[in-house]
C-alpha cells in the first residue's frame, strides 16, 4: 500500500502508472480501478504516518502550555488546477488543526462558482482558536466563530470595518502605532458595530523591521505597476508596515503573536508541498483521493527531510552544505513578498 500511494504521488497522480508501477516493482497486477479504490482509502493511514514521523523527528510544533487542552484550527483556502484532458480549477478550502496535525475540515468548490473564503462556511468547534488571514477579518465571520462558541485570531484588515471606543466614537487606528520601534508590541482595546451594538475587539501590533518594511513597499508597488491591484492609499501602505491582528483572545501581545506565528509555519509547509513536491497539481476533486494526495505529498517531505537530516557530509563541508541547502530549501519554498513577515515574526 505503501509503494502504491508512492508511485501514484510521484507520477503526477495516474492511477494507470501507480499500477503498472506495482507490476514493474512488486510484481501485483491491479487494474488502474483498484489502484484508485485502495488510494482513496488511504488517506486517513498516510496522515497517521506523515504525524508520526514528523513528531518522531521534532519537526511538529510544540504546544504552548498557555493554551491548556484548546485547539488551534488554521483556516486557509488553496486554488488548484486538475491534471487530464478538460482541466478544471477549484478551490480547496480547509481547517487544520494544528497541533493534533490533522485536517478538521475540507470543503472544495469551483473557482468560478462565487465561492469565496469566509469562516462562515466552516462548523465551529467550541472553545477552538480560529487563526486565518485578512480576507476572513470581517465581521460576519467574527460573530460566526463566536457565536460557535470559539475565540478568532485573524489579521486585520484595511478598511475591513469601523473601529469605535466604548464612547461609540469612531477611532483612526494608525496614530496609537505611530511610536512603535522596530518588533515591538502594543495592543488597542475598541469596538466594532454589529447590529448597531458595540461588540469588543482586541488589535495587537508589532512593528516589522526596516528591511521587512522595504519589501512590503516594493511588493506593493509591483502589483500596481503590474496592474494587479489599484494603487495604494497612503494609510494602507503605512498600516503594512505593522503586523496587525484582530483577536478575542485574552493572553498577552507575545502569546498572541506566537499563535499567529503558527499560522506561517503552516504556510510554508504549502508553499514548500506545492513548489518542491508539485502538490499543487492535483490529480482531481474527489475528497477522499485529494486527502491520500495531500498526506502522501505530506509524508513523501516528512520522508525527505529525514534523509536530508541522516546525510553525511566530510566534517569540514557539513555546516556550509548544510547552509547551503537549506537557503535554497527557503528560497523555493517561500516567495520573496512573504519573507519580510515570516523574519520578522520569527525574530
Amino acid at each position: 500500500m505503501l509503494r502504491l500511494n508512492m508511485l501514484y504521488a510521484t507520477n503526477d497522480g495516474s492511477y494507470q502508472m501507480a499500477a503498472t508501477g506495482m507490476r514493474m516493482t512488486e510484481g501485483i497486477e491491479m487494474s488502474k480501478v483498484a489502484a484508485f479504490k485502495r488510494i482513496g482509502k488511504s488517506g486517513e493511514w498516510l496522515r497517521w504516518m506523515a504525524r508520526e514521523l514528523c513528531a518522531a523527528e521534532g519537526s511538529t510544533i510544540p504546544k504552548p502550555t498557555f493554551l491548556g487542552e484548546r485547539d488551534v484550527l488554521l483556516v486557509d483556502a488553496s486554488d488548484e488546477t486538475t491534471r487530464g484532458r478538460d482541466k478544471d480549477t477549484w478551490r480547496l478550502h480547509y481547517v487544520f488543526n494544528l497541533f493534533a496535525f490533522q485536517c478538521a475540515s475540507a470543503q472544495i468548490t469551483g473557482n468560478g462558482s462565487g465561492e469565496g473564503e469566509r469562516l462562515t462556511r466552516h462548523e465551529i468547534k467550541a472553545g477552538g482558536i480560529y487563526v486565518a488571514d485578512r480576507i476572513y477579518c470581517t465581521i460576519i465571520g467574527m460573530e460566526h466563530v463566536l457565536c460557535g462558541g470559539g475565540d478568532f485570531l485573524l489579521r486585520f484588515k484595511s478598511k475591513a470595518f469601523k473601529l469605535y471606543d466604548e464612547g461609540g466614537t469612531e477611532m483612526e487606528l494608525l496614530p496609537r502605532l505611530r511610536g512603535l520601534k522596530p518588533l515591538e508590541s502594543a495592543e488597542v482595546r475598541c469596538f466594532y458595530k454589529d447590529g448597531g451594538q458595540l461588540r469588543p475587539v482586541r488589535i495587537v501590533a508589532m512593528r516589522k523591521e526596516e528591511e521587512a518594511i522595504k519589501a512590503c513597499h516594493r511588493k506593493m508597488k509591483r502589483k500596481v505597476s503590474k496592474k494587479q491591484e489599484k494603487q495604494v492609499q497612503a494609510d494602507t501602505m503605512e498600516l503594512n508596515e505593522y503586523i496587525v491582528v484582530a483577536t478575542s483572545l485574552g493572553y498577552t501581545n507575545d502569546q498572541i503573536l506566537e499563535l499567529y506565528r503558527a499560522r506561517w509555519q503552516i504556510e510554508q509547509v504549502f508553499y514548500r508541498l506545492k513548489s518542491l513536491f508539485g502538490y499543487g497539481n492535483t490529480p482531481n476533486k474527489l475528497p477522499e483521493t485529494a486527502s491520500a494526495w495531500f498526506y502522501a505529498k505530506l509524508l513523501l517531505a516528512a520522508l525527505c527531510e529525514c534523509i536530508h537530516k541522516r546525510m553525511s557530509f566530510p566534517p569540514e563541508l557539513d555546516p556550509i552544505l548544510c547552509d547551503l541547502v537549506g537557503a535554497q530549501f527557503m528560497e523555493r519554498a517561500v516567495p520573496d513578498s512573504q519573507m519580510g513577515d515570516i523574519e520578522c515574526l520569527a525574530t
